[in-house]
């Protein structure tokens, strides 16, 4: 097996571009799980590594999007995945790079998602066997208790999607006491987390609305077909002209002064004073959405006083989220075509300054890295 290559994009430091370097592709040990790559994502995360706001060490392969199929594994038996599934070759799975350490306060309390000693399994250096840790690879060798079983039916396009915006999502909602029928929710943002939070809204049978960017016309559209009833570019209009629309829009629907649920999908520390604008009186702000330093905010305070509003925090999820994930999927046919349909750029992990450039430029729904297979 050590006469066969594979090829990854290794990050050298910020600001500076991946290195494409091949790897002889060994065998699992035991406990390991090698995969072979089908899809794997470029999130916004991985953007804020490249420039330096999230401070990672290097060199290393990063990626936290990985869609494989099973190869092979350490040991005589099939192992089993993070949720005690057996995994057996050619099965499809999704990696999960978070290990939470199971032994401090929240995680005592079942708070794994917010762990206070997070471990990573792909910050490691790649010029060390088994050489393929993160998503930016044409293979990945990972924990098997850190995989999540695609279910059958669950094409690898649709999974490939939304593997970390959605269970961010999800985590995000369990938090903040999940969504109820009827309510108005407003998603700031119409990136891969904004787009998964209107189809988890619409799907519970709230009203959506939408605020994104005419920057990127793909994404908008999405936004509509996910299940957003009122759409607003930000670019084209006031931050008054879109707390009135919501306004409006939460007379209509009878919600009182504003939206139930508020989630922060942007990234933009700008959207958190406007997000709380948008509130009704008792309303729910979800902020998943700020995952690096991008600069202080200036709120008022009694706002959230005197009108008693709810700000929750989410930074991370579980596997349980990933396989909750995994089964709306299952359970919605016609919408697996529709997120297959997000993935607008494919590129090969040779190209991997071209996919990063794509994926920065916000134009593209999903921008991924893919193989013969899909």
């Amino acid at each position: 097996m050590a006469n066969r290559m594979g090829i990854a994009a290794v990050f050298r430091g910020p600001q500076q571009p991946l290195d494409i370097r091949s790897y002889p592709i060994l065998e699992p040990s035991p406990g390991e799980v090698r995969l072979s790559m089908v899809v794997s994502g470029i999130c916004g995360t991985d953007i804020h590594i490249l420039k330096g706001r999230i401070p990672v060490p290097a060199p290393l392969i990063i990626g936290h999007e990985f869609v494989g199929r099973v190869e092979a594994w350490g040991g005589r038996r099939p192992p089993c995945d993070g949720l005690r599934r057996t995994i057996r070759k050619g099965d499809l799975a999704v990696a999960c790079v978070a290990i939470p350490c199971g032994r401090c306060f929240n995680c005592v309390r079942g708070e794994t998602a917010s762990c206070l000693r997070f471990g990573v399994t792909y910050v490691k250096n790649p010029d060390f066997p088994p050489h393929f840790f993160g998503g930016y690879a044409e293979h990945l060798f990972s924990p098997a208790a850190n995989l999540v079983k695609v279910p059958r039916g669950v094409s690898a396009l649709a999974a490939a999607a939304f593997p970390c915006a959605g269970p961010t999502i999800i985590r995000a909602c369990a938090y903040g006491g999940g969504l109820d029928r009827g309510e108005l929710v407003v998603v700031q943002g119409t990136g891969p987390v904004g787009l998964f939070a209107i189809a988890w809204a619409a799907a519970a049978g709230c009203t959506v609305a939408a605020i994104g960017s005419g920057q990127s016309p793909v994404r908008l559209r999405l936004a509509r077909d996910f299940g957003a009833r009122l759409v607003l570019d930000y670019r084209a209009t006031s931050v008054e002209e879109r707390v009135s629309a919501i306004r409006s829009l939460a007379k209509r629907v009878r919600r009182g002064d504003g939206a139930d649920v508020v989630i922060e999908a942007s990234g933009s520390p700008a959207a958190v004073p406007e997000g709380l604008e948008l509130l009704r009186t008792r309303g729910r702000y979800f902020i998943p959405g700020q995952y690096s330093a991008s600069g202080p905010i200036s709120i008022q305070p009694e706002k959230i006083t005197f009108r008693a509003l709810r700000l929750i925090g989410s930074g991370q999820y579980t596997l349980r989220d990933v396989d909750a994930y995994l089964r709306f999927l299952a359970r919605r046919t016609g919408l697996q075509q529709r997120f297959a349909g997000c993935l607008s750029a494919y590129f090969r992990v040779s190209d991997a300054n071209e996919a990063v450039a794509s994926a920065e430029s916000g134009r593209e729904g999903k921008v991924v890295f893919s193989t013969s297979e899909s």
